[in-house]
């Protein structure tokens, strides 16, 4: 109990420190007024009472500090007093203050920022039981890491020899039109295998999930509902289990409901299907067009899956043809899902790193000067006892306080630029794991230890050089003016040097990513992506002659829409991240369509029209058109890349080629199309082949009509046409096909102007450094230039003088900043494109914006000096 005292009694000390002091005091006369008594009463007078009373109990405020120091509080008391006076002190110097509040803001403001989105994205484990256990399996070529999607074949293949893993999904998102009260929706749907729930580790929350039964043909009319979808179109009724949902191609039972934000990557579907696969055929189910994740079992480590399937993938190579040249890998779903926002983000908290490590050498600079300035008050204090260690404890608080206020405003800052950065970013930042993104715990802890870290690293040099004061000698430099203080210009001129140096590495990098987006703006789609509308379309399970022929009429009433030029369909659009990897063999060969000895080529399902809408040239032959349907030959076209690979003799018409589809035949080239960037902007065009959906229907398709003016503003019209043929029929993402191609900059842009912005700001502070240290010396130098104007220089020298020591180690800076830029090329060269991370032109770009900027910010005290009176400046201390 005694210990609970004695903590009340602290804890008191401190909250109620006035009153605890009144009651000290009271007790302490309390106890001098007794002895006074005691001892009048023995017969001394009052006054010799008194005064023997004083001398037994001794001075009273030696005795407050031992009660004082019996609490156990004394340093937290001191270091109270400390921050009260540091707290006096920068209010007496608001001009000193705020740039280095404001300066530390900006950096920790945006650290906290960008330490945000890593911490929500790269730092959050994934919401789901054993989330370290959970993989995604993909396909890749040989000589790149680049994931492909994975083709049913391959999947059964793992599925049967693979020892690594508790269950294998493989899923696939096409949509679904539902029936609903206002006529045909489209929603959101994974197509998927049984094991999907047991991958992720977590059951329905309402029912049941699939069997394998369910997989059976006839047995597959189940729908699991998504949680937020039951919560929409069921008003979260627990008794939906066993009614149906209407589509148009008939009903499906409800089995279950998904449980709350259960999502793959960023998609929570709306309902899931089950996906039937032969094991004898699974070709049949698709090409390379599917998604495989699944968990590890207990003990087995990444790199023995990875090994595992590594080693499968070779055998499927000698095995199957279209798994030619394609190799198999497996990584952790977390680490996937980030992977296109890992590099970026690591680049961004390197930036403001620098950003920080810059607003804390202008924060010692100042601190150096101010501790010049204040060398009378140390020598003052030294004088009546002070120690060093003293000093050194009062100026950390004083860089500490600094340094909370620079923090408590980049919170706020942090804030806001956070909902800012999510707004507009899109998912740029944040890759696909669809964590929120805020400021938590985790963050605020951040910044704490930030702005303590910097301020004690960068505090404490000019605490150490501003405690090293001699009484003496501060009198005497006194009296002979600041001509003695010029060692602590070295010291800063270095800092200088530094910031300089970091300031232009910024300045590099942020031209070189300035520069890959403009090569990447200029880049040859193959394709015009301006003018065209885009819509989705999910045509059912009908016949396929009825999904070629709904297609058909489609297109035959859009075109007669007004203010249409052209009108046409494909599966997968271009830029959208989605393609369709498949085989094909050469009519030699097609007889027993072995695939083992099947060729790969990417593989496109359109229909006429297609190329017309997006404006891709035909260099050979013909396009498609009306002539071709179900009924005649097998036609198809292919892209100039698949014909300089498989034809290299120019003779690509009239070829017959078997591509390996659900609905395969002999198909004869009638046309060669100029290669299109389908895949994205930083990659050659793959060999290509077009199939034709009037003769091979598919399930999914993408409406592309070019319009004569705005197409965004052709929509209901066009949409009124497609309900005029097929009432059932839902659409889905009506826009525009150069959202694609922004979508596709919109991660290198932001990233570009980030860096830049980032640069500018160090660039900015990196002035302000080099401004007050001239600023400084020229304070320093003043009674100097006022003796050297009076004997007869010229302000021209005065200028020249104090302009080249400000140039020297500008140029320094700057140089020292070429060579680390040039050591540090490896790290952006993830992110340069058209040109290399040794390109000349943007080394000295950056080196000469700076310098310019630089030389200006030195003329300025330079010159004012140089035009000061020598009456005025022989009377400067």
């Amino acid at each position: 109990m005694r210990w609970i005292n004695k903590f009340r009694l602290r804890i008191r000390s401190l909250v109620r420190r006035n009153r605890v002091e009144r009651e000290l005091d009271e007790e302490l006369q309390f106890h001098l007024h007794e002895l006074i008594d005691h001892y009048a009463a023995s017969g001394l007078s009052p006054t010799e009472a008194r005064q023997l009373a004083l001398r037994e109990m001794g001075p009273i405020e030696p005795r407050k500090e031992e009660c004082r120091d019996a609490r156990g509080i004394a340093v937290i008391d001191s270091a109270r007093q400390d921050v009260g006076y540091a707290l006096r002190t920068l209010r007496k110097s608001p001009g000193f203050s705020a740039v280095a509040i404001l300066s530390l803001a900006i950096g920790i403001g945006a650290n906290t920022t960008i330490f945000t989105f890593v911490n929500a994205v790269l730092l959050t484990p994934l919401a789901y039981p054993g989330s370290d256990r959970l993989v995604v399996i993909h396909e890749h070529k040989l000589n790149s890491a680049e994931p492909l999607a994975v083709h049913p074949v391959n999947f059964v293949e793992w599925r049967v020899r693979a020892r690594s893993f508790e269950a294998l999904a493989l899923l696939q998102s096409p949509p679904l039109n539902v029936m609903g009260r206002d006529g045909a929706e489209q929603v959101s749907r994974v197509l998927t295998t049984p094991e999907v729930f047991h991958v992720f580790g977590i059951p329905p929350s309402l029912g049941r999930s699939f069997s394998n039964d369910d997989t059976r043909p006839g047995n597959n009319n189940v729908v699991i509902l998504g949680y937020g979808f039951w919560q929409r179109w069921f008003a979260g009724d627990p008794s939906v289990l066993g009614r149906q949902l209407v589509t148009p191609d008939g009903s499906l039972t409800i089995v279950g409901v998904a449980p709350r934000a259960f999502h793959i990557g960023l998609t929570e579907p709306d309902v899931l299907t089950p996906m039937a696969i032969d094991p004898a055929n699974p070709a049949a189910t698709g090409s390379r067009a599917f998604e495989c994740y699944g968990r590890l079992r207990a003990g087995v480590s990444l790199a023995a899956a990875d090994a595992e399937v590594e080693g499968i993938a070779t055998a499927l190579r000698q095995q199957y043809q279209i798994d030619d040249g394609l190799g198999a890998s497996v990584s952790d779903l977390h680490e996937s899902l980030v992977r296109d926002a890992r590099p970026g983000l690591r680049l961004l908290m390197a930036v403001v790193a620098i950003v920080l490590a810059i607003a804390c050498v202008n924060l010692a600079g100042l601190l150096m000067a101010r501790g010049v300035a204040r060398r009378g008050e140390f020598a003052v204090r030294v004088a009546l006892g002070a120690g060093r260690g003293r000093l050194i404890r009062q100026l950390v608080i004083e860089s500490l306080t600094l340094s909370f206020f620079g923090a408590a405003i980049g919170v706020v800052a942090a804030y806001w630029s956070t909902q800012a950065l999510v707004a507009r970013s899109a998912g740029s930042l944040t890759g696909a794991t669809g964590e929120p993104i805020h400021l938590d715990v985790r963050c605020l802890l951040f910044t704490l230890v930030v702005s303590a870290a910097t301020a004690v690293a960068f505090g404490l040099l000019p605490a150490s050089q501003a405690s090293r004061v001699d009484p003496q000698a501060v009198l005497r430099e006194q009296t002979r003016g600041a001509t003695a203080h010029r060692h602590h210009y070295r010291v800063r001129g270095i800092l200088v040097v530094a910031e300089v140096a970091l300031a232009v590495v910024l300045l590099v990098g942020a031209g070189m990513l300035l520069r890959s987006l403009t090569n990447l703006t200029r880049v040859k789609l193959g394709f015009q992506p301006s003018g065209t509308l885009t819509m989705g379309l999910f045509l059912g399970t009908q016949s396929p002659e009825m999904r070629s022929a709904v297609v058909e009429q489609i297109l035959d009433r859009v075109e007669r829409t007004p203010g249409v030029k052209a009108a046409g369909t494909i599966q997968f659009l271009p830029l959208r991240g989605l393609t369709c990897g498949t085989g094909f063999w050469p009519e030699a060969y097609a007889g027993g369509a072995d695939p083992s000895r099947a060729l790969p080529t990417e593989c496109a399902l359109i229909s006429r029209g297609y190329f017309p809408a997006m404006m891709i040239p035909i260099l050979q032959g013909r396009g498609f058109d009306r002539g071709d349907r179900m009924s005649t030959p097998r036609v198809v076209v292919v892209n100039h890349a698949f014909a300089n690979r498989y034809f290299p003799d120019g003779r690509v018409l009239g070829q017959r080629i078997l591509v390996q589809s659900s609905n395969q035949a002999l198909a004869e080239i009638v046309g060669v199309v100029g290669d299109v960037h389908h895949t994205g902007l930083t990659s050659d065009p793959a060999p290509a082949v077009f199939l034709l959906h009037a003769q091979t229907p598919g399930y999914i398709t993408n409406l592309v009509v070019r319009t004569t003016t705005n197409p965004l503003g052709h929509a209901p019209a066009i949409i009124r046409a497609i309900h005029e043929v097929a009432p059932t029929q839902a659409v889905s993402g009506v826009g525009l096909v150069e959202r694609d191609l922004e979508r596709v900059l919109a991660r290198p842009r932001l990233q570009a102007i980030l860096v830049t912005a980032f640069a500018v700001i160090a660039l900015a502070l990196a002035l302000i450094g080099v401004y007050g240290l001239i600023a400084y010396v020229v304070a320093l130098r003043t009674h100097e230039v006022g003796i050297r104007l009076a004997l007869g220089a010229t302000r021209e020298t005065v200028f020249l003088d104090l302009f080249g020591t400000g140039a020297r180690l500008v140029f320094a800076g700057v140089g020292a900043g070429v060579v680390i830029a040039a050591l540090l090329r490896r790290v952006v060269s993830t992110f340069v494109f058209g040109i290399t991370t040794g390109d000349p032109m943007t080394y000295l770009a950056a080196a000469l914006a700076f310098s310019v900027v630089a030389i200006m910010a030195i003329s300025l005290p330079a010159r004012r000096a140089s035009r000061v009176e020598p009456i005025i400046a022989l009377r400067a201390e």
